[in-house]
């Protein structure tokens, strides 16, 4: 796993990131902390890459990607000097479509996985509703498609009112495989007896999702980007994020890309990414998880109450609830949130990088001390750009013995 941060204010943005990368042995995992997670777009460019999450596109790793990604930038011709951070990262989109490095056998294996994600997704939504409201009963065929259908619904509803789009339109390349989309499509519904027209209902779900990213499981193997520092036209920071699923013909499948800056939003950021818990703790004083917990149960008590009241309360007492909640919210913002944001944004950008260090390891010890899996840790490798510097390394972690400091000045 990860651990990521972007520390920004007027003056610069520092960058820090982890070395541990886990490994799936089949049953069990292995961790190591050799993985390289931060780069340098190009020496003479104030732009920083972390990737996070998943270590590889499309079966190569980052490390590769980026490397061919950066050659472009290495000639010194200004039609590749950009004016604004997101060109670079939109860049990174285009150069990708036409990697040739990503075979036509790697988007065939890619659209499996993901079909065979996806028809296993509603295959145990109709696993659930069966355990949920029909257990020990005998379900005849028509009785299962009705359920089914109910399922498909309910799927088309859920795909209708999310907003998320990955830019995927099929060029072709998944009209030319639905053979790949039916076996795992009959594969995992065999126990069904299926129609042509809800094969056809299925398929074109399948598309949507394609679209959304919503109804499977398969957006935990993606890879988050994050592009830090400035574009040439730029004096300020700004930090852009986003998400990249697969490659499907010339459709590079990845989410909406989100931007923080110093100039529209906010004069300090702190930016945790990949395992956000430790550093949330720190900025809100209050761990994430536990705050839900809170007001969850808050919420089940005030339920209990006007049900022993009676409902001619419940307007009142939810009122209190809400005033409640926004109490400890304000508490939180008050002592913990804006004094920290405070000191960010006046911190000298040397102090930035000293931050960032601080809350990986800080993530790194909360893992190595508690019962929780240790997947975050190694050496931590920091980076601070500014605008007059550019890219600098702080600490750059060593794989290799005899390694030259000119090797560091990325």
């Amino acid at each position: 796993m990860t651990a990521e941060v972007a520390v920004m204010n007027t003056q610069g943005v520092a960058i820090a990131a982890d070395s541990a990368v886990t490994i799936s042995t089949g049953q069990d995992y292995k961790t190591y902390y050799t993985q390289q997670k931060i780069f340098n777009l190009s020496p003479r460019l104030p732009v920083g890459i972390m990737v996070y999450n998943n270590a590889e596109f499309m079966g190569i790793n980052w490390e590769i990607v980026i490397n061919e990604f950066s050659k472009e930038f290495n000639a010194a011709t200004r039609d590749r000097i950009y004016d604004t951070l997101e060109e670079y990262a939109k860049h990174l989109i285009f150069f990708l479509r036409d990697f040739l490095h990503i075979r036509d056998t790697n988007q065939k294996d890619y659209l499996a996985h993901i079909s065979w994600s996806f028809f296993k997704e509603l295959k145990d939504r109709y696993d659930a509703e069966i355990s949920e409201h029909y257990e020990n009963q005998e379900i005849g065929k028509d009785k299962q498609i009705e359920i089914f259908t109910e399922i498909l619904k309910k799927a088309g509803e859920q795909l209708d009112n999310e907003d998320s789009f990955t830019g995927f339109i099929d060029d072709g390349f998944v009209k030319n495989n639905l053979s790949i989309i039916e076996k795992e499509m009959e594969e995992i519904l065999s126990d069904f007896d299926i129609s042509d027209k809800m094969k056809e209902e299925m398929r074109e779900l399948f598309l949507q999702d394609l679209v959304k990213i919503e109804i499977a499981w398969w957006g935990r193997n993606s890879s988050g980007v994050v592009f830090a520092g400035y574009g040439d036209k730029e004096i300020f920071p700004s930090v852009i994020d986003f998400r990249l699923f697969g490659k499907l013909g010339k459709n590079i499948l990845h989410t909406k890309m989100d931007i923080s800056d110093v100039v529209n939003d906010s004069n300090a950021w702190i930016i945790p990414r990949a395992q956000t818990d430790v550093i949330n703790t720190f900025i809100r004083g209050m761990a994430p998880d536990f705050q839900d917990r809170i007001f969850a149960e808050l919420d089940s008590i005030v339920e209990k109450i006007i049900g022993i009241t009676g409902k001619k309360n419940a307007e009142e007492i939810n009122k209190l609830k809400d005033e409640f909640k926004e109490k400890i919210l304000d508490h939180e913002d008050e002592s913990y949130r804006s004094p920290v944001m405070s000191m960010v944004a006046s911190l000298p950008k040397s102090n930035l990088a000293e931050m960032a260090e601080a809350l990986i390891n800080l993530t790194a010890l909360r893992r190595h001390v508690s019962t929780e899996k240790d997947d975050v840790g190694g050496p931590t490798d920091v980076a601070l750009i500014t605008k007059v510097d550019g890219f600098v390394w702080i600490k750059k972690k060593q794989l290799f013995k005899g390694i030259t400091d000119d090797r560091l000045r990325g």
